[in-house]
């Protein structure tokens, strides 16, 4: 039992190991363990419960009191109308209840803010979300581009060592000079710096996704390094920047965010001027009491005090009726209140007028970095294609002994420059890509 138990956990966490994280899984895998979601998602339902206690408001309310006191000391006998030392105890409760009939529309008011409280705080978590996703797209390609730059460098490690083996043979057959071996291994050690820096930032990219996800394990985090989940819309590089702002604004949370919170502005205008309506409400109320003292009754004669429940059924006493509040002087309180609230409405109008403004500029200035990233993949790919043969026939010329390792280094530096300037481009444009398309469709 012990060694099957070792070999499950080894499996276990072999099968850990050997699990690759896509794109997709990794927004899914966020969306649930996030911290700042989470919070969100608690003031979603913050929201939700101060619309219950809203929607309470318009209810009834219904109180019951009950005391009992003991009273001693120096107090008068209801018999004899002397004043004594004496012990009495005596109770009293009550039964009220109290509906609100008119304040000025403020439960109205409260009870439609609150909804559109839940629907700011659903905009708010939305668009949270939505950035989220784009942090981990971006920390996503940004492993990616790391990977293909750490492959490349390997790569081309690799084929400095073969150069050295070349060079040795040459020099052994006299169609290179002995120098020249020295220039082989200074690109290898050349060559071996950069595969070790781009190994560095291949991990740091690695670490950077799993703590955005806020992953422990750092040592088995591995991406899918397909780009599946990478599909570009290639409809983005001919569309019109207007006609993708005109999207955006339909989709984009944050702005229906900012539209949102000037309507619950407006409310909070409402709710500050009905403080001048006058207010009404109805009452009634239900008591009795109890009281352990000796009654007077006819002749002046004591009688025991009654039982307690008959007490209590002939004490009773209700009221009932109506009160008004009509608001005549308050230091200007209301007047105060409706000023403020007029002036933060004007802000918010201001701040969403600013978020609008920037989301069409943002869409237009995207739109442009695009197209900017196309043109830049495709130049640079046309170039690495150009270097890639002048770098091919560079190698048959050195092979011939028609080219010596120093021009063959240069030229091998201008191919591996023009590799990492495609691999940059091509990313980069996956990312701007993306990013563009998170923005008008989230």
């Amino acid at each position: 039992m012990k060694n099957l138990y070792i070999i499950l956990l080894l499996t276990t966490s072999l099968a850990s190991a050997q699990t690759k994280w896509t794109l997709q899984k990794s927004i899914e895998y966020a969306h649930e363990h996030n911290l700042q979601l989470k919070q969100s998602q608690l003031d979603v339902e913050q929201a939700k419960i101060n619309k219950t206690s809203a929607q309470a408001a318009f209810l009834p309310n219904l109180n019951a009191n009950a005391s009992a006191s003991w009273n001693s000391g120096l107090t008068q006998n209801f018999t004899t109308g002397i004043l004594e030392n004496q012990t009495t105890f005596g109770g009293n409760g009550s039964l009220s209840t109290n509906l609100n009939l008119f304040n000025g529309f403020r439960n109205r008011y409260n009870y439609k803010k609150s909804l559109l409280d839940i629907l700011s705080a659903q905009y708010q978590y939305a668009d949270l979300k939505n950035n989220i996703d784009m942090q981990i797209a971006s920390a996503y390609i940004q492993i990616l581009l790391n990977k293909e730059n750490y492959e490349s460098a390997k790569a081309q490690l690799e084929n400095s060592i073969k150069q050295k083996e070349r060079t040795l043979e040459m020099i052994k057959t006299g169609v290179l000079p002995k120098g020249d071996l020295a220039d082989a291994e200074a690109q290898i050690t050349n060559d071996h710096l950069q595969v070790i820096q781009a190994e560095n930032a291949y991990e740091l990219a690695k670490l950077d996704l799993a703590q955005l996800l806020e992953l422990n394990d750092f040592k088995h985090f591995e991406i899918d390094e397909q780009l599946s989940d990478l599909n570009i819309d290639q409809n983005l590089l001919q569309a019109i920047p207007e006609n993708l702002f005109l999207q955006a604004r339909e989709n984009n949370k944050k702005l229906k965010q900012s539209k949102t919170q000037e309507t619950l502005g407006q409310y909070q205008i409402k709710l500050a001027q009905s403080g001048y309506l006058p207010s009404l409400s109805v009452f009634a109320n239900l008591n009795s009491r109890y009281s352990d003292r000796d009654q007077i009754g006819f002749g002046g004669i004591a009688l025991p005090a009654d039982p307690f429940w008959d007490q209590i059924k002939n004490n009773q006493g209700t009221s009932y009726g109506l009160s008004l509040n009509i608001p005549i002087l308050n230091g200007l309180n209301i007047r105060t209140q409706v000023k403020k609230a007029r002036l933060a409405y004007d802000q918010i109008s201001i701040a969403a007028l600013t978020t609008e403004k920037k989301l069409r500029s943002d869409i237009y200035k995207m739109h442009k970095d695009l197209l900017a990233a196309f043109q830049s993949m495709t130049a640079a790919q046309s170039n690495l294609k150009a270097q890639r043969k002048s770098y091919d026939y560079a190698v048959e010329k050195f092979k011939v002994g028609l080219l010596n390792i120093f021009d063959l280094n240069n030229i091998k530096t201008k191919y591996t420059g023009a590799e990492a300037q495609f691999i940059n481009a091509k990313y980069q444009y996956f990312l701007k890509s993306k990013i563009l398309e998170y923005t008008i469709n989230q």
